[in-house]
């Protein structure tokens, strides 16, 4: 039985599926998200870390939209992310971002 913490959280938070690069489904938590240029960047958090102190969130880039399924591939370019980061922690958040 889940308890009332994990219920909230599935409430709260989208959760997305990706894959890893070794082909292993990881389910994520969808923290944030923001369009520029047309282009959607989400910020997710594996859903098995979240409650950690210190975990590790990525930054997502929408690239294909197919019908119901949507790509979206981790920004690898430095200058892109750091833009994407910046612009994530003007907004008011509930979570902090270290880097």
């Amino acid at each position: 039985m889940k308890d009332e913490f994990d219920e909230f959280l599935e409430d709260t938070y989208e959760t997305i599926s990706i894959l890893s690069e070794d082909n292993q489904t990881i389910e994520c938590f969808v923290i944030d998200g923001i369009l520029i240029d047309n282009t959607q960047y989400l910020l997710v958090v594996p859903c098995d870390d979240f409650n950690n102190d210190h975990t590790e969130a990525f930054i997502l880039k929408q690239i294909n939209e197919d019908g119901e399924d949507v790509i979206y591939v981790p920004v690898e370019d430095n200058n892109e992310y750091n833009k994407i980061l910046i612009l994530l922690q003007e907004n008011e958040t509930d979570y902090e971002l270290d880097f």
